[in-house]
């Protein structure tokens, strides 16, 4: 019988490829990037992907480098999204929670700039970029919680790492390293894992064939671990899909039908602005025309239609042409065409 405590036991499903995915850029920068997405699966640093189904609070990396201390701890609800992200960096302390961010307890807006980190919109996703470390964590927001946070390093470090990430230089036993990184209370459980044959996730990865090859049968065994129990769920199986997508390249098949044949809606976008699979993670406006240079990472986006600009100046997210763009001077608006006067000169 079950500890009436909690319950500890933990799937460890290894698999060799998703162990090495990376963000899709336009550049040949590399990325280290630890990923859990869906209801526990977690993508470490290096090595192979494993999946825990737990409502506890668990390390997923702690390191120091250059004397600058980092540790996120996350927690999932029994409905398997991530409702609570603790991100601490040189002792500043930032949570994502209930659709919220706070920075040392008060609530911040985005963007939102600190010495030492800037938080920021990023397509679809929200970003934390660290001033004093190489690294970012980006996260998507879906009613009820955080379906996918991505812990993204800008360079090898080589210091040792604690957490689901795991060790960075070292495979490690997975087992060791979930037991050693839960953060148990005695309210919370660690489940054993269950799977039963899904058809969706079946009829998903015989369309990937051509990037998964051989490891196939173990992405869908991930797949439907996953998605055991949250089978109603529009999140958990999605993200887990659109994880795999990305993972596959920019350029895979897979990115045209995964979402019919996955039954997954594609975002939505306000006001007028469309969302696009692949696209610039800066919307260009009427107060910026080109926010970035040529090489920004593509990712998934809410954008502009062809010729239009964000109008930037008003309430809305409304596209317009650049010729309709506002002028704002001291403060105001003025739209194309108004003369405005001065005693000495006009514009």
């Amino acid at each position: 019988m079950a500890s009436p405590r909690w319950i500890l036991a933990v799937c460890v499903s290894l698999f060799s490829v998703l162990g090495t995915g990376e963000s899709v850029t336009t550049t040949e920068s590399q990325k280290y990037t630890c990923r859990t997405f869906g209801s526990g699966v977690v993508q470490p640093f290096n090595g192979s992907s494993f999946y825990v189904r737990s409502n506890c609070m668990f390390l997923l990396t702690h390191f120091t480098h250059h004397r600058v201390e980092c540790d996120i701890t996350t927690r999932r609800e029994d409905d398997g999204l991530l409702v609570r992200v603790e991100i601490i960096i040189n002792k500043v302390r930032t949570v994502v929670q209930n659709g919220s961010i706070l920075v040392e307890g008060k609530s911040v807006s985005l963007p939102y700039d600190h010495t030492y980190q800037h938080i920021f919109q990023y397509g679809i996703y929200t970003k934390l970029k660290s001033s004093l470390l190489p690294l970012s964590v980006t996260w998507h927001n879906v009613p009820g919680g955080v379906d996918t946070l991505w812990v993204e390093l800008e360079q090898e470090l080589s210091t040792d790492m604690t957490g689901l990430c795991g060790k960075h230089t070292t495979q490690g036993n997975k087992q060791q390293l979930i037991t050693e990184s839960e953060l148990a209370d005695d309210t919370c459980q660690t489940r054993d894992p269950f799977s039963a044959v899904n058809q969706a996730c079946r009829e998903f990865f015989s369309y990937t064939l051509e990037c998964l090859l051989a490891q196939t049968p173990q992405y869908i065994q991930l797949c439907e671990e996953n998605i055991y129990g949250y089978e109603t769920s529009k999140y958990i199986g999605c993200a887990f899909f659109k994880e795999v997508v990305q993972q596959c390249g920019g350029n895979s098949h897979a990115w045209d039908i995964w979402r019919t044949v996955a039954h997954c809606d594609e975002p939505r976008c306000p006001g007028n602005l469309v969302y696009v699979e692949l696209g610039a993670a800066f919307v260009p406006s009427c107060s910026n025309r080109n926010p970035t240079s040529s090489n920004q990472e593509l990712t998934s986006s809410c954008v502009c239609p062809q010729g239009t600009v964000l109008n930037d100046h008003e309430d809305g997210y409304q596209c317009v042409s650049v010729s309709s763009c506002q002028c704002v001077f001291a403060g105001k608006s003025y739209s194309p065409g108004d003369i405005l006067s001065t005693k000495c000169q006009s514009w």
